[in-house]
């Protein structure tokens, strides 16, 4: 009785299971979506710091509670996201080993779970960010 598998089907399959490993460590891959995402965070973090003393000081009482209000809709996303991304730190990190071999697991799920996730959340920050830039741009003048 035959399964219907020869060594080329098996030989097919991990060549392909190689390719994508390999696609997945490549600068366009999962480690390098990672560290984008993270930088990504990491300046949003810096526009947001500033943002916040201006609402703590409430400089202008009008401005205040209307840049509050966006920086909170950003934060809440914002720091879901963190928290699932934590896990990936030492298997996509700057410090994480090289080697198309080491951290399959996390490649894969990262490119599979979080890739759809990490877009969702710039599309989030990106309409709020717009409507910050003009309230910031009205305080200004």
């Amino acid at each position: 009785m035959s399964f219907g598998w020869s060594a080329g089907d098996i030989a097919a399959t991990l060549a392909l299971l190689c390719n994508v490993i390999q696609v997945l460590d490549t600068a366009d891959g999962a480690a390098s979506s990672y560290r984008e995402a993270v930088g990504f965070l990491r300046d949003l973090k810096r526009t947001l710091e500033p943002l916040q003393r201006i609402v703590n000081l409430d400089a202008d009482s009008t401005y205040g509670p209307e840049i509050a209000e966006p920086v909170e809709h950003i934060r809440g996303p914002m720091v879901d996201f963190l928290k699932k991304a934590v896990e990936y730190k030492t298997s996509l990190g700057k410090k994480a080993t090289g080697g198309h071999h080491r951290h399959v697991w996390k490649k894969l799920k990262w490119f599979v779970l979080q890739e759809k996730r990490v877009a969702a959340l710039k599309g989030k920050i990106e309409g709020r960010m717009r409507i910050i830039d003009t309230l910031v741009q009205r305080l200004i003048l």
